[in-house]
């Protein structure tokens, strides 16, 4: 529910003292602490209702149950600990009226503070996509864990939200604080202590980035994982590639995801191959979709010159010979040049978008210059007399 109204917390003689803006003030620190108290109380009902129920019952194995709890237990004990914190200053100030709270905050939101909330909360969070999937694929094979689910969600202390709704609570939680703080510090009077509002602020934010930034990387994992598993490399004929084994070999979860997208390859002028294209960080890869999987495939062309010379591409990249270079003619696409053992390979890729184009071009360039320069400082340089 939402927050009592502070205005009724407080003597009718307090309230004649303070000016709007003090008013305001206090109202949205009511509202930061009451909403603590609120995320304290759904932490418990994940807690108490879901995972030490199916602890206790076996329903599922330690692993699954980490799986979709993470580390539930650390993020209730900060959580109750800010909680704590919270109504210690509430205390301190026996007339409702909280003066000064900078100082609180900043202790609250940053140092260790800030780095434990950080880190845990970024490993709960960054663990959610995986929860949830889990949730529904137990669900449905599940039926002990099914039931067990629908009678956990009954109890009225869920408040008839489902275990679903309840694991990204914590997310959301994160992304309320630099909102709250943010409004204190509007309503803020004193100079110093707006400054120790707006800093703490920043911490949030700082928070919020870091788990973000987990949650983005486990989000490109899981995806990689999935590709992996769809990868079809059976297409791959040995006569074709001098490299055929290592595509064949391919395993795109040792990498990180930068990009992904659909583009189309012109082959030559007749040819065109529909694509769904990764880049990671340092190779590019070519995949077709057809109907589930995800299809590696060396492609050839014939060579004007010698009717009977074909050119062979491959369909993986390496980032570490590449040159990237605009389509004089087509504003959408870009020359791709692999500057392998075998001569110069040229492809030409064309996106849906000039926008989507120029955002390939500026990543493909950026991972390819990175992966260069690791090269060199692997002291791998040929000094030229």
């Amino acid at each position: 529910g939402s927050p009592p109204n502070w205005q009724q917390l407080v003597s009718r003689e307090v309230l004649l003292g303070l000016k709007p803006c003090e008013i305001k003030r206090q109202e949205v620190i009511n509202e930061l602490f009451y909403t603590e108290r609120a995320h304290v109380r759904t932490l418990k009902v994940l807690d108490q209702v879901f995972y030490q129920r199916v602890s206790r019952e076996g329903i599922l194995s330690p692993s699954e149950l980490r799986k979709i709890f993470s580390n539930l237990e650390d993020i209730l004990q900060l959580h109750i600990g800010l909680n704590e914190q919270m109504k210690a200053v509430r205390k301190r100030n026996e007339t409702s009226v909280i003066d000064q709270i900078g100082e609180d905050l900043l202790t609250w939101f940053s140092g260790p503070g800030e780095e434990k909330l950080k880190h845990a909360a970024a490993t709960f969070c960054s663990n959610q996509p995986f929860a949830l999937e889990m949730i529904k694929s137990r669900q449905k094979k599940d039926s002990r864990f099914q039931t067990f689910v629908q009678d956990a969600e009954s109890n009225p202390l869920c408040r008839r939200l489902q275990l679903k709704d309840i694991i990204p609570t914590q997310m959301q939680r994160l992304t309320k604080y630099p909102l709250l703080l943010d409004n204190i510090a509007k309503y803020t009077e004193w100079p110093t202590e707006r400054e120790k509002v707006k800093k703490a602020a920043d911490h949030c934010r700082q928070i919020l980035n870091f788990v973000n930034q987990a949650v983005k990387e486990a989000e490109n994992k899981q995806r990689l994982e999935d590709y992996q598993r769809r990868l079809d490399t059976s297409s791959l004929k040995l006569s074709e590639y001098p490299n055929v084994e290592e595509l064949r070999n391919l395993d795109l979860t040792k990498r990180k995801m930068i990009h992904e997208g659909p583009l189309v390859w012109k082959v030559n002028r007749d040819k065109t191959i529909d694509l769904y294209t990764l880049l990671l960080e340092d190779i590019l890869v070519l995949l077709q979709k057809q109907d589930d999987r995800l299809v590696l495939r060396c492609h050839s062309k014939i060579l004007a010159s010698t009717a009977d010379s074909k050119h062979t591409f491959s369909p993986v990249i390496k980032l570490s010979t590449v040159l990237v270079r605009q389509v004089a003619t087509d504003n959408k696409a870009l020359f791709v040049i692999s500057m392998s053992d075998n001569g110069a390979q040229i492809y030409e890729l064309v996106a849906q978008t000039v926008s989507e184009k120029t955002v390939w071009q500026d990543l493909i360039c950026r991972m390819a210059a990175s992966v260069k320069e690791q090269s060199v400082d692997g002291g791998h340089h040929h000094h030229h007399h």
